[in-house]
C-alpha cells in the first residue's frame, strides 16, 4: 500500500458503497428494540493481512490505526473516508492524535507530524531530540508531550518551537490532560503534577501508591487518575487532594470513560465498573460491576451502552446495572467511546466500522457525504514545508510515491533544539 491522499471521487465511491450495502454488520431488530438505528457502516479497504489495532474519536473525526502504522481519517458524522497516511513503523501503536484548529498532530517515537485535518495533506514533520512517552494534547496555542527523559514539554503549535520544559521525578507514559489554566501530568513513579499552561508555574504535586500509565482525564469534577496500585482517584483542582479513591481487584491500565454521573473504569480482574462521581462513603462509591463488560461507549436516556468481551453491546440501566437490551455485535472488539454524543462507535480488526444513534435522528444522505469530502473554501496560508514520508515508515513499503504524496526532501528542523535551554530553566519541584 503506497502512502496517498485518497481522491474525493474514490472516497465517495467507497463510502457510499459501504454505507448503502445490503448486509447489516449488526442486526436491525435488536438495535430498534434498544431505541437505536444504524446511522452508517463502513468497510475500510484494508490490504491482505492488515488489521486495525487503534481507534480514537477526536472532535468530529475518527482515526483508525493499522498494525503496520497507517491511519485512516473518517468523518464521524457521515462515515466518509477523508484520507489515509503512513504515520509510524510496523509494530508500533498509533498514539491518539490531537487537533489544533484545522490540523491533526501525531507524535511518534521520533517526530511530530502535522496534517491538514480534512484533506490529509502533509504540512510538517519535526524530528524530536527527546524520547516522547505520550501522545500530545493541545490548548490551541501549545502542544504538551510527556517524555521518557523525566520531562514535560510545551511546544508552540505553529512552529513546534520549545516554549518550556519541566523536570519531573520519573518517566511520563500517561498522556497529560488540560483543564482551565492548568496542565496535569503523571509519572511512572505515581506522582501527579499540576502547573500553569503558559509558564509552567508550579501549582501542586501529589502522589498515589503505584505507577501511572493510563492517560489522565480532566473534567469539571476533577482529575481522574487510574493507577496500577489498583485504584481510581479523583483529585481536586485546587490542591490535588483525593476527593475519593475507588479500589479494584487488579491494576488499572486504561483511563475511565467519564460522564456527568458516573466514571466507567475497566479493570481486567473486575470487568467494567461504574463509579459514582459524587463524594460518597466508601461502600457506596461503586454503583455496579459488569464482569463481561469491556468499555462504556455512550450514555442516553439513563442507559449506558457497553461493549462486552464476548461480542455484544448491552444497554444497561445506569442506576442498578441491569441489562435492558442485548445487541449482537460479533467481531466488534474495538470500542470507540463517545460519552458526550449519544452515539455508538465500534470497530473490528478486519476494518469494519459501525455507527448507531438514537431513533429520530435524521439519517445520513449522499449530500452529507459530499459536503464532508469538500475541501475547505480557502487554502490555508502557511510557510511550512510539506511533510516528508515519516522517518518511521516501514522498510517494506515501496520507495516510489504518487504525485499527490508529500515531497521526499528532508524538512528543515524548526525551532530551538529541545536539548537546549527553555525560557524557564528550572523544573517545578516542591519548595
Amino acid at each position: 500500500m503506497k502512502p496517498f491522499r485518497v481522491c474525493a471521487g474514490m472516497l465517495i465511491g467507497l463510502t457510499c458503497a459501504a454505507t448503502l450495502a445490503d448486509e447489516d454488520f449488526i442486526p436491525v431488530q435488536p438495535l430498534q428494540d434498544a431505541g437505536l438505528v444504524k446511522y452508517w457502516q463502513l468497510q475500510l479497504p484494508l490490504e491482505k493481512n492488515q488489521v486495525l489495532r487503534d481507534a480514537y474519536l477526536v472532535d468530529d473525526q475518527l482515526y483508525l490505526g493499522t498494525d503496520d502504522g497507517y491511519v485512516y481519517a473518517v468523518h464521524a458524522d457521515t462515515g466518509a473516508i477523508r484520507w489515509l497516511a503512513p504515520i509510524t513503523r510496523s509494530g508500533y501503536h498509533v498514539r491518539r492524535p490531537c487537533h489544533t484548529d484545522d490540523r491533526t498532530v501525531f507524535v511518534t517515537p521520533t517526530d511530530i507530524q502535522v496534517y491538514d485535518r480534512q484533506t490529509g495533506e502533509g504540512l510538517s514533520r519535526t524530528d524530536l531530540r527527546f524520547p516522547p512517552g505520550t501522545a500530545a494534547v493541545s490548548d490551541g496555542r501549545r502542544l504538551f508531550v510527556g517524555g521518557i527523559d523525566h520531562r514535560l514539554y510545551a511546544l508552540n503549535t505553529e512552529t513546534v518551537y520549545l516554549v518550556w520544559r519541566a523536570v519531573t521525578d520519573a518517566s511520563i507514559s500517561a498522556s497529560p490532560a488540560i483543564y482551565g489554566d492548568y496542565v496535569f501530568a503523571a509519572t511512572d513513579s505515581g506522582v501527579v503534577y499540576a502547573c500553569k499552561r503558559d509558564n509552567k508555574a508550579f501549582h501542586w504535586q501529589t502522589s498515589v501508591y503505584g505507577p501511572i500509565s493510563a492517560d489522565l482525564v480532566a473534567k469539571e469534577s476533577g482529575v481522574y487518575v487510574a493507577s496500577r496500585d489498583q485504584s481510581l482517584y479523583l483529585l481536586d483542582f485546587d490542591f490535588g487532594q483525593p476527593r475519593w479513591r475507588a479500589r479494584f481487584s487488579g491494576p488499572l491500565y486504561e483511563p475511565p470513560v467519564v460522564t456527568p454521573e458516573l466514571a466507567y473504569q475497566y479493570c481486567p480482574n473486575d470487568g467494567l465498573v461504574a463509579v459514582e462521581n459524587a463524594v460518597l462513603a466508601v461502600d457506596e462509591r461503586i454503583r455496579w460491576k459488569m464482569p463481561e463488560g469491556r468499555s462504556a461507549l455512550t450514555v442516553h436516556n439513563q442507559l449506558a451502552y457497553v461493549l462486552t468481551t464476548d461480542g455484544r453491546i448491552l444497554a444497561v440501566q445506569t442506576k442498578k446495572g441491569q441489562v435492558a437490551y442485548t445487541i449482537p455485535a460479533s467481531d466488534f472488539t474495538i470500542p470507540v467511546p463517545a460519552p458526550d454524543t449519544s452515539t455508538i462507535f465500534v470497530a473490528s480488526p478486519q476494518g469494519r466500522l459501525f455507527c448507531a444513534r438514537p431513533r429520530g435522528v435524521p439519517l445520513v444522505k449522499k449530500e452529507d457525504v459530499l459536503a464532508a469530502l469538500q475541501p475547505p473554501p480557502a487554502t490555508r496560508a502557511t510557510t511550512s514545508q510539506p511533510a516528508t514520508r515519516p522517518t518511521t515508515q516501514p522498510s517494506t513499503r515501496p520507495t516510489t510515491q504518487p504525485a499527490s504524496a508529500p515531497a521526499s526532501q528532508p524538512t528543515p528542523r524548526k525551532g530551538l533544539p529541545l536539548g537546549g535551554k527553555s525560557k524557564i530553566s528550572r523544573g517545578y519541584r516542591p519548595g
